[in-house]
């Protein structure tokens, strides 16, 4: 890279080189497009997790494992559903936007599961990879439901409300199966 070699003092910067920028979400009407471009992304989250639920049913090995993520993987169908009832509500077609960071969190499942034999190691990756995706949906359902309701969207915002309970309580059994992966090596 030619740029490698050239010292940081070199390198000057004024504020001509500065443009101003453009503030694309503004007021009510900027809100309320923040607010449908954040559905499509836990729209795209929740397909995308319905797509690797399967997978790592099979890789997981606790039944309390298989169970856990099997009740979540019929929420998260719900929660499709309220999602695209959400979109009907506000007159727009459901629409996939890539959320490259739960693409990210089920990658590192994918690694776990790769570098893992079939056990209790496995399922402890696997517990801690989707504890992450629980709490990154918890956050973007949280303040989905807020801005509904800064919008006047009640309806919609009792729908994300609904979801936000159903992660908080995945992620309670997940914390739950997280105790009950203990070894026990000399009296410890």
């Amino acid at each position: 890279m030619d740029t490698a070699g050239k010292k940081l003092e070199n390198i000057e910067v004024t504020f001509e080189d500065v443009r101003p920028h453009k503030h694309r979400f503004d007021g009510e009407s900027g809100l309320r497009e923040l607010f449908f471009n954040e559905l499509k992304t836990i729209y795209y989250v929740e397909k995308t997790l319905l797509k690797a639920f399967p997978k790592i049913i099979k890789n997981a090995c606790s039944f309390e494992l298989i169970e856990a993520i099997t009740i979540h993987q019929e929420e998260t169908k719900l929660q499709v559903i309220r999602l695209e009832d959400t979109f009907s509500w506000l007159n727009e077609n459901p629409i996939l936007e890539r959320c490259l960071v739960v693409e990210a969190l089920l990658e590192n499942i994918d690694l776990v599961i790769e570098d893992t034999k079939f056990g209790m190691v496995r399922d402890a990756g696997i517990v801690i990879g989707l504890n992450r995706i629980e709490h990154h949906e918890i956050a973007a359902y949280e303040i989905l439901t807020t801005y509904a309701e800064n919008l006047n969207e009640n309806k919609i915002a009792m729908l994300l409300f609904e979801s936000v309970n159903e992660e908080k309580v995945a992620h309670l059994r997940l914390a739950k199966i997280s105790q009950t992966i203990r070894f026990y090596n000399g009296g410890f």
